[in-house]
């Protein structure tokens, strides 16, 4: 989604008479045209309450097509407060690559304290009208929550059923060897990888995912499941955050190890 001075620059650059003055257009710029969505307002609030240092501006933007719980997080960022009270400035981009002219897209917001509680937050997503390269929302107004609101605290649709793991690294998995994760409504965290049965538990706070110790059967299985095992086990140990794809896909990552799985 090129705006139409982008897309002048681009064709200007491409025709033999504007040479010379692409040389006045970063290049950089075109292709963030190209490739990102920025969205940007203020967060304010009614109550008259100071901002303590250390507070934080979380912005999450997501396709909301399927309505509430079942949300594809396109963006989120979490960033320091510089200011003592609002309105307080955000902006986030978004990547043009997981966007269509179809679903509906919404900005939620949350103003947080040090320790990670939520003070302040949207009530319902703000709608976004993303055919620009810039979308300024204005001023996006905040209420008072509960002390024990954690916000986004589960991935839309991860507690639903069984996620295959497709993808260990940049090594892609058989289906019918891999390994299987469930995220049980309890804090459960089970499965198997494609030769032992493992259990765990874990806690989900917006994206931030925090896995106890994995304990797994020992069975011992031929040495291609043996070693995806090893591999599987030892991304899974230190995984530290999870995301939705647009596509639907679940990323879990944490200390340079990736894994992706889809619904089983």
């Amino acid at each position: 989604m090129l705006t139409k001075s982008a897309f002048a620059a681009v064709l200007a650059c491409s025709l033999p008479l504007g040479l010379a003055a692409c040389a006045t257009i970063p290049a950089d710029e075109v292709t963030r045209a190209a490739m990102v969505q920025t969205v940007s307002g203020t967060l304010s609030y009614r109550e008259r309450i100071a901002l303590p240092p250390g507070a934080t501006k979380e912005i999450v933007v997501s396709d909301i097509t399927l309505g509430d719980n079942r949300e594809t997080i396109l963006s989120r960022s979490m960033q320091p407060i510089r200011v003592g009270a609002p309105p307080v400035p955000f902006s986030i981009d978004v990547s043009k690559l997981n966007m269509t002219d179809g679903p509906l897209y919404g900005l939620r917001a949350f103003i947080r304290e040090p320790d990670g509680s939520i003070m302040f937050r949207t009530s319902s997503p703000v709608l976004l009208n993303m055919r620009g390269d810039r979308v300024d929302v204005g001023d996006v107004q905040l209420f008072m929550t509960s002390s024990d609101d954690r916000g986004m605290t589960a991935i839309p649709g991860m507690r639903d059923g069984t996620w295959r793991v497709t993808q260990i690294g940049n090594d892609v998995v058989p289906p019918d060897s891999a390994p299987k994760m469930t995220f049980g409504v309890d804090g459960r965290f089970y499965g198997t990888t494609g030769c032992n049965n493992f259990i765990s538990s874990y806690e989900l706070s917006g994206s931030s995912l925090d896995l106890a110790a994995i304990g797994a059967t020992r069975r011992a299985c031929e040495p291609g499941l043996m070693e995806q095992e090893r591999r599987f086990l030892n991304a899974i140990s230190v995984v530290e955050n999870a995301s939705l794809a647009q596509e639907g896909f679940l990323i879990l990552e944490g200390s340079g190890q990736r894994l992706v799985a889809t619904r089983d």
